[in-house]
């Protein structure tokens, strides 16, 4: 009986050693299983259909809008817009990993200033988008007052490149009713919705913004149209900020016929921006004898962003063939001291691919 004993002990033993070699051994694989187990939770199969593909590609189509308005009170109202822009460009993704590149046609052997990147990690509970923007100029003027007196008219659809805009954000949502609502199937088409469903959607989101403008060249525009009869106005050096913001939301996915759904997602953010700015000129609100209201519009002005995200899309899904079309509203606000930078973005997408 003592001798089975220690055979059982000696046997359990090697078992226990076996089990952890062969854990040191699977270490990657084990590793994979783990996140994949994070990126792709247990989901609804009678709402979500979790294809069991790797591999997607795409081609797209984009159309850009843009308005962009500087409002610096009644010293300085700046408002621009480019012409709607089109680009086309590659995707291609591996399971969450989605990376793409964006091409104007009109420019793919010129040199441009201009360029958009971006980047995005999808998974069924949260996601990761990373985004890099530098617009060089190609603007329109749509509207300008200086000091009281508004150029508008003169200038109104005149080109203007003396504004640099740039944006590097990197951005963080959950969706809490990732069981039943999938974000991927309606704005990564990696999987399928099969019965409508909403979730509320929460996040955060961390950015880098700059504009800088080249108050001579605008002077010199102005000089130009007004027979010199202007002098040269200087305002803010430049604007430079760091962002750290929340977002709370929420979608829903209506699956109207077979394979089709239509999708729609609506977000709000509020910001607290850290201030790098190189300021010139007076500073408005500054006096020691500001009442309460004016230390609060400095405070909103100075410190506090404001974002709004509206997403809308159409698609047809068989599983491994999609196509469909995607439009994305994007507002957003910040500032400093001495001026406020509103900036609309809106762009609307047309696509086919393949998932395989």
């Amino acid at each position: 009986m003592r001798q089975d004993s220690v055979a059982m002990r000696d046997s359990i033993k090697q078992d226990t050693l076996s089990r952890k070699d062969k854990k040191k051994r699977n270490f990657f694989v084990r590793s994979y299983y783990f996140f994949d187990r994070i990126f792709s939770p247990p989901r609804d199969s009678s709402y979500i259909d979790v294809q069991n593909y790797n591999w997607c590609a795409e081609v797209q189509l984009t159309n850009r809008i843009e308005w962009l308005d500087l409002d610096g009170g009644s010293d300085f109202h700046f408002t621009v817009a480019p012409k709607v822009r089109t680009r086309l460009g590659p995707f291609f993704g591996w399971r969450f990993a989605f990376l793409g590149y964006n091409i104007d046609i009109k420019s793919i052997f010129l040199n441009n200033d201009d360029m958009d990147l971006g980047g995005s990690i999808y998974s069924s509970a949260f996601g990761l988008d990373l985004f890099y923007r530098r617009v060089g100029g190609n603007y329109n003027i749509r509207r300008l007052t200086v000091n009281g007196t508004d150029y508008s008219s003169l200038l109104k659809g005149e080109p203007f490149d003396g504004i640099n805009m740039g944006m590097t954000r990197i951005s963080f949502y959950y969706v809490t009713n990732y069981k039943r609502y999938s974000h991927q199937a309606a704005f990564s088409q990696t999987n399928r919705q099969l019965r409508s469903a909403g979730s509320l959607i929460l996040g955060g989101a961390y950015a880098h913004n700059r504009c800088i403008i080249d108050w001579e060249q605008l002077s010199n525009t102005i000089n130009e149209r007004n027979n010199d009869q202007y002098n040269k106005y200087e305002g803010f050096g430049y604007m430079k900020n760091d962002e750290i913001s929340f977002t709370a939301g929420y979608g829903y996915n209506w699956v109207f016929s077979k394979n089709w759904l239509a999708a729609g997602e609506i977000a709000g953010s509020l910001g607290y921006l850290i201030q790098n700015n190189n300021l010139r000129g007076n500073i408005s609100n500054t006096s020691s004898d500001m009442d309460f209201l004016d230390y609060l519009d400095n405070f909103r002005r100075k410190n506090i962003c404001f974002n709004g995200t509206l997403r809308l899309a159409i698609l047809w899904n068989n599983g491994p063939w999609f196509a469909g079309t995607q439009g994305v509203f994007f507002y957003y606000q910040h500032g400093n001291e001495q001026i406020t930078s509103r900036n609309i973005l809106g762009t609307a997408y047309v696509y086919v691919g393949c998932n395989f």
